[in-house]
């Protein structure tokens, strides 16, 4: 890839020899100077299982056509994490990643996740979170509660109609996230990141079902 050979004659004045459990990341564009790489490095290294990163070949940090057509921060693509190098501290960096490393572990694992009752878990709280927004007022379509995988028009209307700032609070105590409930790879998703970087109590309380998942896919080994 052309932006790639830039990127290397470029790299030359970065750091770009940073690894992650033998993962490569690929500086492509500058970071903030205030971003401490090596806490973003430490703390993944500390918190996710070497065998959960097995599905990531690469990590590339840097701006991205992609990001920026589907207003993300991140995206996992044939092995690879891009991730965008326009964060606000550490903790933003390492959620990004994280949450795609997620997405590697879906692929990696998905017999072992999707073959039980995480998408009954899923879709019972979609039903209960469509009558909390029917209750609200809001006109939505009955796909909502039987649609587990992901979908454009569901997805558009939490996040453009809905937003996700009303929608934290009225999926509080029923998703970790308003994101978590967009889609079940997004639910799984949101799980992990919470299982391995926030409240696992929380995740267990709300979500027994994909917490147990996420501590069988943390005692695995290949």
């Amino acid at each position: 890839m052309l932006w790639l050979k830039e990127s290397i004659k470029k790299s030359k004045n970065l750091r770009d020899s940073w690894s992650l459990n033998g993962i490569q990341i690929f500086i492509k564009d500058k970071l903030p100077e205030q971003l401490d790489m090596k806490f973003v490095v430490n703390y993944i290294n500390s918190r996710i299982p070497q065998h959960l990163m097995n599905g990531v070949d690469i990590i590339y940090v840097g701006e991205f056509e992609e990001m920026e057509r589907r207003d993300i921060n991140a995206f996992f693509e044939d092995g690879a994490i891009y991730v965008t190098n326009n964060q606000d501290n550490e903790m933003d960096m390492i959620d990004d990643i994280i949450h795609e490393m997620a997405h590697a572990t879906e692929r990696q694992y998905m017999d072992q996740i999707y073959s039980g009752a995480i998408e009954k878990e899923f879709l019972g709280k979609r039903e209960r979170l469509y009558f909390i927004l029917k209750g609200e007022g809001y006109n939505i379509s009955p796909v909502f509660r039987v649609k587990s995988e992901y979908d454009h028009d569901i997805d558009n209307f939490l996040y453009q109609e809905v937003g996700y700032d009303h929608l934290n609070m009225l999926v509080n105590g029923l998703f970790v996230s308003a994101y978590a409930s967009t889609s079940l790879s997004e639910y799984f998703a949101r799980g992990f990141e919470e299982y391995f970087m926030g409240d696992v109590n929380y995740l267990r309380k709300i979500s027994p079902v994909l917490f147990n998942i996420l501590e069988s896919l943390k005692d695995m080994e290949e």
